[in-house]
C-alpha cells in the first residue's frame, strides 16, 4: 500500500510540474523577448495581429511567429531551439544587403495566397513596397525565387533580381540546377502504390519541379502519378486510379496541412507529363 501511495504521489507530482502549452499570444511575446535580446539595436513592437514590427537603420521589417508557433506545438519541449532558429533567421535579414549569390538561388513552392501576404514576408519601405520574384506554376501554386542562406530562406526582391542582370527563365534554370545540387540524397520510402519522398526537410515540395523524378519507373502506381505537398517538408505519392490510397493521401494531406508549419496546399496534384495540375 505504501508503494502504491508513493507511486501515486510521483504521478501527481509529474502532472503538477508538466509545462502548460503557451497560447499563440504568449508565444509571440516570448519570441519578441528573444528578438530584443539577440538584436539590441533593433526597435520592436508587437501588433494586435501578433505580428512583430522591427525598425532598423531606417527600414521596417515584419515578422510573423505563426510557423514558429506551429513547430512549437508539434514539439513543446523544443521551444528554446525553435525561438533561436527563427531569431537567427531574423538577424540575417537585418544585415547589410549583399549581392545575391546565384549559386544559392533556389525555387520555393508557395500557395498563390502567398502574394496576398507578401507584405508580411519581405522588407517593407515607406515609399515603395518591394515584391518578390515569382512565376505561376499552376492555378494553386507559385514558384518563388529565394536565396538559401545559413539560417533560413530569404526571398529576394525585384530590385535584388535586377542587379543579377539575368532573365527569369535563366533564373529558373539556375535555381533548378542549384536545387538538384543541394539535394543529392533524395530518398523514396513505401510500397504498394503509397510513397513518401524525402530530401532533408526544407525543399520536399520543390521536388515537383525536377521533372526527371516523375516517371512510372520511379513510382509503381495505378494510373497517373498524384502527389500531395501539404507542407514544404512533405511529399506523398500515389496513383490516380488507386481509390484506397487516394483516400489515404487526401486524409494525410489535410491533417498535415492543418497541423504542420510552412503550409503549401491540402490539394492533390496530378502529373500530366510536363507539370502537376490540381487533381479533382
Amino acid at each position: 500500500m505504501k508503494y502504491w501511495i508513493l507511486a501515486a504521489s510521483l504521478i501527481l507530482s509529474a502532472c503538477t510540474h508538466k509545462k502548460e502549452m503557451l497560447t499563440e499570444k504568449e508565444f509571440a511575446e516570448e519570441y519578441l523577448l528573444v528578438l530584443k535580446k539577440d538584436n539590441p539595436g533593433v526597435i520592436y513592437s508587437l501588433s494586435p495581429d501578433l505580428g512583430i514590427t522591427a525598425k532598423y537603420k531606417g527600414k521596417d521589417y515584419r515578422h510573423f511567429p505563426d510557423n514558429a508557433y506551429r513547430e512549437y506545438i508539434l514539439e513543446p519541449d523544443s521551444i528554446e531551439q525553435v525561438l533561436k532558429k527563427f531569431s537567427q533567421t531574423a538577424h540575417e535579414l537585418y544585415q547589410e544587403s549583399e549581392a545575391v549569390d546565384v549559386n544559392n538561388i533556389i525555387p520555393v513552392i508557395k500557395p498563390t495566397s502567398f502574394l496576398n501576404d507578401i507584405g508580411q514576408l519581405v522588407e517593407a519601405s515607406d515609399s515603395i513596397k518591394p515584391t518578390v520574384v515569382y512565376q505561376q506554376y499552376n492555378d494553386k501554386l507559385l514558384i518563388v525565387f529565394a536565396e538559401d542562406k545559413e539560417h533560413g530562406i530569404h526571398y529576394f526582391t525585384q530590385e535584388n533580381f535586377q542587379k543579377l542582370n539575368i532573365s527569369q527563365d535563366s533564373a529558373q534554370e539556375i535555381a533548378l540546377t542549384n536545387l538538384e545540387r543541394k539535394l543529392p540524397n533524395i530518398e523514396k520510402t513505401g510500397n504498394n502504390g503509397r510513397y513518401m519522398v524525402t530530401a532533408g526537410g526544407d525543399y520536399e515540395a520543390s521536388l515537383i519541379l525536377l521533372n526527371f523524378i516523375w516517371s512510372q519507373n520511379n513510382f509503381e502506381v495505378k494510373g497517373d502519378i498524384v502527389v500531395a505537398i501539404p507542407n514544404r517538408d512533405m511529399l506523398l505519392v500515389t496513383g490516380s486510379k488507386d481509390k484506397a490510397n487516394l483516400k489515404w493521401l487526401k486524409a494525410e494531406a489535410q491533417q498535415s496541412y492543418d497541423s504542420g508549419s510552412y503550409q503549401v496546399s491540402p490539394s492533390l496534384f496530378r502529373w500530366n507529363g510536363k507539370k502537376f495540375l490540381k487533381f479533382e
